[in-house]
């Protein structure tokens, strides 16, 4: 799939689900895991209309049935293995923080963070986002959402505030196996 296409099928998907989003309830910064977990569910069954699968940490929707690779099969993403992803990551209360895609970075005034060669396992990633790849393959697109706990904890990123659950929405374009 061309970089455009995935970019506009991930945008109207992304663009609804921020939509969804902002009707959700958000997590405020005084916001208990266990009320984040809540209302990442609720997000999950009532607005994706999806089954809640939390497995680690981490709440996972498929977006993008897998397409094995026609030669080697299904390339699972291990511990130990670089990826290359196209991504676009938010607060759970809809605040678009990092994305891969220049053209909306540009047009939200955020700087273009590409996602390549990035080291899955290593302690590199955030914890959620390495746990979230961790159930993923080559040419599979999620939407990772997960507590503060697993994102940047209680300290304020840029434009994320403390305390926040963090939602990214992903596509796993390589797997580079070590």
């Amino acid at each position: 799939m061309s970089k455009r296409k995935l970019a506009r099928f991930g945008l109207y998907g992304f663009c609804g689900a921020l939509l969804a989003l902002t009707l959700a309830p958000s997590c405020k910064e005084d916001d208990t895991e266990e009320k984040q977990r809540e209302s990442i569910e609720r997000y999950i069954t009532n607005t994706l209309r999806a089954e809640v699968d939390e497995r680690d940490g981490v709440y996972y929707v498929p977006v993008k049935p897998e397409k094995p690779d026609t030669i080697s099969g299904r390339r699972t993403v291990e511990a130990g293995d670089s990826v290359t992803l196209e991504y676009e990551a938010m607060t759970l209360s809809g605040v678009l923080f990092a994305t891969s895609d220049t053209i909306t970075a540009r047009e939200k005034g955020l700087e273009p963070l590409p996602a390549t060669d990035l080291e899955v396992g290593s302690g590199k990633l955030i914890a959620g986002l390495d746990r979230g790849l961790l159930r993923m393959a080559h040419g599979e697109q999620a939407i990772l959402l997960f507590p503060f706990t697993l994102g940047y904890g209680k300290e304020y990123v840029g434009l994320v505030p403390s305390t926040s659950a963090l939602v990214f929405n992903v596509l796993v374009k390589e797997v580079n196996k070590q």
